[in-house]
């Protein structure tokens, strides 16, 4: 067997999914050499993620790609809604009990212009399948000239050696390679081969549920929707039904009863699911695409990382959580732009190492603030589950007119007061890295966080407010640069001191871009102070009304930041610790097993599903 020396690159990717495929792009939008190696020769046929949220939205706009994605022929259009439907059956007989109404794209977008007051994202959130997102993220990354993509190549393992790591790839053709980079990230799903081989534990399992999965095409359906076009529907008892397209496309989840089969037809299946409490609805499925059955987790790797720190887990492969909420691929995506910022800076000379082990610490809180309301969200259906267990006569109507009157209004009081899942702003967009030690903070109160809805704070640590310039089109992500942005509100050619820290950031190699905004009064009201440095991540790093006197001063500021320094007197967060300790007693009662590593859907035997 021929074998293969691969010595020339940066970064080592194993797995180009989503979250593989943005860390690819942003390295190379920062100048970082990569190596993307991923066993598949074609992207997913799988229709795991379908939102790409707000936050993943603000992130690709900063990286100039929303609207392009926005754009593609099988993205829903901006025109529709994110509704989800509860009903009895989607069959012509079926009965509405309750709905959560989420407005369209053009019609949020039209909601942020009028409330320019910090609160809002840069961009609504996008619904579009994974399928579609794959192929179009493919064919950005293969035209970069800073990464090198192999497809076709399987990952065997790999060693960890002081300057880097090493690792070995089999191709198609059965041919040996071994690649050597000074950074590697295991991008490679929810059972990820790199994360067992660099013996990282996931702390949680699967969840004890399963589900029958089939992806198909039906014009039929399409056609004969009683409510309109939704995003989900939930038929009573028997699981829920996406719109992919808003054309012909759906994919069906169906809850498989204990002892039942694996080996089912597809088409039955769908007919089952869609039937709901009132019986199978026969209707003609044109294609089923794919199918098979699949289980949830709901787990978090032990670290981000290795102890020597050149082995790196992001997205499925670090955390695994159950599809409601949407927070596994987005989660991701803040992954990938946050890791991948951090390595080119240590790559390339201004970042220190400690840049790369606070990855984790950063991330990974907020990954289990997200899973704890992953795991609210499920047991809100388990309750609706019982509820419709209690009513079930009435809602098939075998009472009288008063109990099934009553029935439906108990219903639809409970799935109103549980309002929708995928718009808890203070999870997507209230991140928080003020307990890093490579953050300046500033010593002023946090806000008070809250799980429905963000409000705007430059506090060090927090994600740096969107706001929309005068011009009313123009937002202050606009103006992010590809790393380091000092946005500095002052009068016309007024300096502010600003000139030392720019020029200690030259002399030191630290890439900042600087952002001098005059008149832009109602900008500086929500950004709270004159200076702020925004990471390339874009969390607010520093800020203050006056810019730094002394060169050492400077120096200090942007050694801790760029990590090569912690900041002075910085401790440990005790409420993060207990966070902790309350997610892995979550963990062991929600949970089955211990298996962090089996895969999601068993018909495609690798990567996680959400």
């Amino acid at each position: 067997m021929h074998q293969h020396l691969q010595y020339d690159t940066d970064v080592l990717i194993v797995g180009a999914g989503p979250v593989g495929m943005l860390l690819a792009y942003q390295l190379d939008r920062l100048g970082t050499s990569c190596l993307l190696a991923e066993r598949n020769l074609e992207t997913t046929k799988w229709p795991k993620m379908d939102l790409t949220n707000c936050r993943s939205m603000e992130i690709l706009r900063v990286l100039g790609l929303a609207d392009d994605y926005r754009a593609q022929v099988n993205a829903v259009g901006a025109d529709a809604n994110f509704d989800s439907v509860f009903v009895t059956s989607l069959a012509p007989e079926g009965r509405l009990l309750a709905d959560w109404k989420i407005p369209s794209v053009n019609e949020q977008r039209e909601y942020i212009r009028l409330h320019n007051d910090g609160t809002q994202p840069a961009e609504p959130g996008q619904r579009c399948s994974q399928i579609i997102f794959e192929a179009w993220l493919k064919g950005i990354v293969s035209e970069k000239a800073n990464v090198t993509s192999k497809f076709g190549w399987t990952y065997v393992g790999h060693i960890e050696i002081d300057n880097g790591a090493m690792a070995t790839f089999i191709d198609r053709t059965g041919a040996s390679h071994v690649v050597l980079a000074r950074y590697l990230v295991g991008c490679d799903g929810g059972s990820s081969s790199v994360r067992k081989c660099a013996r990282i534990k996931m702390l949680g399992g699967q969840i004890p549920v399963r589900f029958y999965l089939v992806h198909f095409r039906s014009a039929e359906l399409a056609q004969k929707l009683k409510f309109a076009r939704f995003w989900h529907a939930f038929p009573v008892g028997t699981g829920f039904l996406i719109d992919q397209d808003e054309k012909d496309t759906f994919t069906a989840h169906y809850p498989l009863p204990d002892g039942m089969e694996e080996n089912l037809d597809p088409r039955e299946v769908v007919c089952k699911m869609l039937g709901g409490c009132l019986g199978k609805w026969e209707l003609k499925i044109d294609e089923v695409l794919v199918h098979s059955a699949w289980q949830p987790s709901f787990s978090v790797a032990e670290s981000y990382s290795t102890d020597k720190g050149r082995v790196l887990l992001a997205g499925d492969a670090a955390h695994r959580n159950p599809p409601h909420g949407g927070y596994g691929m987005n989660s991701g995506v803040v992954d990938a732009i946050d890791l991948g910022w951090r390595l080119a800076a240590v790559v390339n000379g201004y970042g220190g190492d400690g840049l790369l082990k606070a990855y984790g610490d950063e991330r990974r809180p907020m990954m289990i603030r997200a899973l704890q309301r992953s795991h609210r969200h499920v047991l809100e259906h388990v309750v609706l589950g019982d509820i419709y267990n209690q009513v079930l006569a009435s809602l098939v109507g075998n009472t009288s007119e008063a109990e099934q009157k009553q029935a439906f209004a108990l219903v639809k009081n409970y799935i109103t007061t549980s309002g929708p899942e995928t718009m808890d702003r203070g999870i997507e967009l209230d991140l928080r890295y003020d307990h890093s030690p490579f953050v300046y903070i500033d010593g002023t109160p946090p806000v008070p966080w809250e799980v429905k809805s963000y409000q705007p704070s430059t506090r060090p640590g927090s994600r740096a407010p969107h706001v929309f310039l005068k011009d009313g089109v123009t937002s202050t992500y606009d103006l992010f640069g590809a790393e380091w942005t000092l946005i500095h509100f002052c009068e016309d050619g007024e300096d502010n001191g600003v000139s030392t820290l720019r020029g200690t950031a030259k002399e030191m190699g630290f890439p900042v871009k600087h952002v001098a905004l005059a008149g832009e009064d109602h900008v500086r009201d929500i950004w709270e102070r004159d200076l702020v440095l925004v990471r390339p991540d874009t969390h607010v790093a520093w800020r203050a009304n006056k810019a730094p006197t002394t060169r050492e001063e400077a120096e200090q500021i942007l050694q801790v930041v760029a990590g090569k320094l912690s900041f002075p007197g910085h401790r440990k967060s005790e409420v993060l610790h207990q966070a902790e300790q309350e997610f892995l007693k979550t963990a062991e009662s929600f949970t089955g097993n211990g298996d962090g590593d089996k895969p999601a859907i068993m018909g495609e035997g690798g990567s996680s599903f959400v």
